[in-house]
């Protein structure tokens, strides 16, 4: 009897330890393929929990890949065709040899033969880790109409930062580039829910953080973009200012520095491969105290909202002169064949999308001259930072002048300010035509509202054109060519 059952062991054990194959799955969950085996009727997705995926004898498994599929490598024996004389040869007349398989498709079916994997009619010995091609990010010109806010002008140019690769492309963002001046003007993208949801069984994975790929290989334009300087290095910068000081000891005090828009947040290392492209001149300060707070209160805040959010720079910093603090003068860099002007304001607009709250302006005071103006002309608009309980823990230093100005504004009280042609605001609905309206359909039932988009705008957006301000800018221009003084009007206190 006992010899019965060790038999019966032992023919169990042996078909299970030859009859399974081994099927290895990268490290790096970015190139990981997403895996589906056959259970009766339904295909079951196997989660992301180990580098090895046993496939028993006979059984298949799908593989899917949203980049496609690099070559597969594997080897094979090949019979030698050996010489006469070619004693070597005769006795090893087997060699092995690599061969790779182009996948065509981004779906894959991999089967288990015996203890081998197989590829259609390639038989797989040796395989390398099947991986999924890395993401590619591109930088791709994108000049449409907008029709529901106006944040680009006419004249500037709309690039899209998103993906190329995807059987279903991401945008990460917009950028409103001005081409003249080789400077930043405002970037737009989406925000998204970022608490994770209750496990779902037919999903058989948690809900992501989000839906973007992770950074990895860039395309032609971006790697050109991250080999090719486009703006001199901080080093440099602060050398410059050092030099232009010793006509204005008020210089002293800058410290400015390039740094990219886009400060915190989960898409921030997105936005940071994109190398010099989307960097300003900061104030550090500013940079790395207030307004650091404020992108950390949004970051949070945005795990349950969602919003379109606008940001960039507004108007030029202006010094007092040395020899008379009651004149004023606007500061540029040299910058190569360029002049960089220093952004006045850094501001971010945050459009709702989802329709739970108001829209709402944010404006970083660029600059540590604060108190040389009356704080009218600095917080040019009504300041609501108080009226938002998502800003109560940070707000407190936000009127402190060394660590950069913080306010917040309503797009009534921006539309009002010399500054409201100038920022991103919502275009005005067109009103309905109701002439060819047939008799028996309401006007309410032509009004009903069209469900919101749950996906990234895919397209661009070039706005169409603003009325100028009515109040006459000023050129600047550098430092050490022209100083002059603003009108004793313009400085005036309210």
């Amino acid at each position: 009897m006992m010899r019965i059952v060790i038999l019966c062991i032992i023919s169990y054990l042996v078909p299970n330890a030859w009859g399974e194959c081994i099927l290895e799955i990268p490290d790096n969950k970015e190139n990981a393929p997403s895996w589906e085996k056959n259970i009766g009727d339904d295909w079951f997705k196997i989660p992301y929990i180990t580098n090895r995926l046993k496939v028993q004898d006979g059984e298949t498994v799908n593989g899917y890949c949203a980049t496609g599929f690099e070559d597969i490598v594997f080897s094979v024996e090949v019979e030698r065709d050996c010489g006469y004389y070619d004693h070597e040869c005769k006795r090893n007349p087997v060699q092995t040899e690599w061969r790779e398989v182009e996948v065509a498709d981004r779906t894959i079916a991999i089967e288990c033969s015996g203890n081998s994997l197989k590829c259609g009619s390639h038989v797989l010995t040796d395989l390398s880790t099947i991986k999924c091609n890395n993401v590619k990010w591109a930088v791709q010109s994108a000049q449409s109409n907008e029709t529901k806010t106006s944040w680009c002008q006419e004249e500037l140019h709309v690039f899209k930062l998103s993906t190329n690769n995807l059987d279903r492309n991401r945008v990460l963002a917009h950028i409103c580039y001005d081409l003249g001046e080789f400077s930043l003007q405002a970037v737009k993208y989406n925000t998204i829910k970022r608490i994770a949801k209750a496990w779902s069984a037919s999903k058989l994975l948690p809900v992501t953080l989000n839906d973007l790929p992770e950074t990895t290989t860039l395309s032609s334009e971006v790697r050109f973009l991250n080999t090719t300087l486009l703006h001199i290095k901080n080093d440099d910068l602060q050398n410059y200012f050092e030099t232009l000081s010793k006509k204005n000891p008020w210089l002293q005090l800058t410290r400015y520095e390039y740094a990219n828009i886009i400060q915190s947040g989960p898409f921030v290392n997105y936005f940071n491969q994109y190398h010099q492209l989307l960097d300003i001149l900061w104030w550090k300060n500013l940079r790395v105290a207030n307004w650091r707070h404020f992108m950390n209160a949004l970051e949070q805040h945005t795990t349950i909202y969602s919003y379109m959010i606008y940001t960039g720079t507004l108007d030029v910093v202006q010094i007092p002169v040395w020899s008379n603090p009651g004149e004023f003068e606007y500061l540029e860099v040299q910058n190569g064949f360029v002049n960089n002007t220093l952004p006045q304001y850094i501001w971010t607009y945050l459009e709702s999308s989802d329709g739970k709250n108001p829209d709402l302006y944010v404006f970083g005071y660029n600059s540590p001259y604060a108190e040389f103006f009356p704080i009218s002309k600095v917080k040019f608009c009504t300041d609501i930072c108080s009226d938002f309980d998502w800003l109560k823990t940070v707000r407190s230093s936000f009127h402190y002048n060394n660590f950069g100005i913080v306010f917040c504004c309503s797009p009534e009280s921006v539309k009002m300010s010399a500054y409201g042609a100038k920022l991103p605001h919502r275009l005005p609905t067109p009103p309905l035509e109701i002439a060819h309206i047939p008799d028996n359909i309401s006007t309410e039932e032509e009004q009903e509202e069209p469900l919101p988009k749950s996906e990234e705008i895919a397209g661009s957006t070039e706005t169409p054109e603003v009325a100028e301000n009515s109040e006459k800018q000023k050129k600047p221009y550098t430092i050490e060519r022209h100083i002059y003084a603003d009108s004793v009007e313009d400085r005036s206190v309210d």
